[in-house]
């Protein structure tokens, strides 16, 4: 069969949490090979030492043999067992972490039809990604996505309602002190490499996105935290425009050539 030249030749926008996606494949791959392990493995082991070769002979009949080689095959198997526990519970966490900024991405992805710029998974090497970038009339935004299950409650309580008091999220069953400053951090981050890279000063706010969650503001923050329907009106609601549309123009060209990927 003849093969030919891929029909795209750009390489492609990054998609809403596209690192995660790939973490996601490689523990994938992982899993799946513990899998044949796990359960083929000791099997095989067993298999070779118990059953009779004809002409073949070990220099150590014992039975202090046969035991150590079964503590050794059950020590192997144990902690098979343990790794494929702790890939399952971390691809459990990763998915979920995957599905928030996928909704996160799908409610900002609108934003584009009011003019504004949007990205995805952002890298900042060597400091992780940001999970979304918006570049509006109104400004620049870092947005971080924070995704947190529901709890099943029984007492009655509102298990949909966080409430910030300015540093602190308080969920129904447990509490965050550091994804605001978090999010804080990766708009300074942002705010550093596009100044650096269109080499005029450039600020950008910090955005705080809980999918699914119901936000309760008790005082005021640097970084708005938000359920990320409300980030429409965060980054339309001023008046008049902050930036020009040639800054705006220069932002987005930067952070295009930053989230265009060989990988697709």
């Amino acid at each position: 069969m003849q093969q030919g030249h891929p029909p795209i030749a750009n390489n492609l926008l990054r998609s809403p949490g596209e690192s995660l996606r790939r973490e996601i494949e490689k523990m994938d791959e992982q899993v799946n090979d513990i899998f044949v392990w796990t359960f083929f493995g000791p099997a095989l082991v067993m298999t070779f030492f118990f059953v009779p070769t004809p002409g073949l002979k070990t220099a150590t009949g014992s039975s202090n043999f046969e035991i150590f080689v079964i503590a050794i095959i059950a020590i192997g198997f144990a902690l098979l067992v343990w790794r494929l526990i702790h890939l399952i519970n971390r691809r459990r966490a990763y998915r979920l972490g995957f599905a928030g900024e996928r909704a996160v991405g799908e409610e900002l992805n609108r934003l584009m039809l009011e003019g504004c710029h949007v990205f995805h998974d952002v890298p900042m090497e060597p400091y992780g990604n940001i999970d979304h970038v918006i570049v509006s009339r109104c400004g620049i935004f870092a947005v971080e996505t924070k995704t947190v299950s529901k709890p099943r409650l029984r007492d009655g309580k509102a298990g949909y309602r966080v409430i910030f008091d300015g540093r602190f999220l308080r969920f129904p069953h447990r509490s965050d002190g550091s994804a605001a400053g978090q999010a804080e951090h990766q708009a300074k981050r942002l705010a550093n490499f596009l100044s650096q890279a269109i080499g005029e000063r450039v600020s950008a706010e910090g955005i705080l996105a809980l999918p699914g969650w119901m936000v309760e503001r008790k005082a005021r923050s640097n970084v708005k935290v938000v359920n990320p329907k409300e980030i429409e009106k965060i980054v339309l609601d001023k008046s008049s425009p902050t930036s020009t549309e040639e800054l705006r123009k220069r932002v987005a060209y930067q952070l295009d050539q930053r989230c265009r990927d060989v990988e697709f």
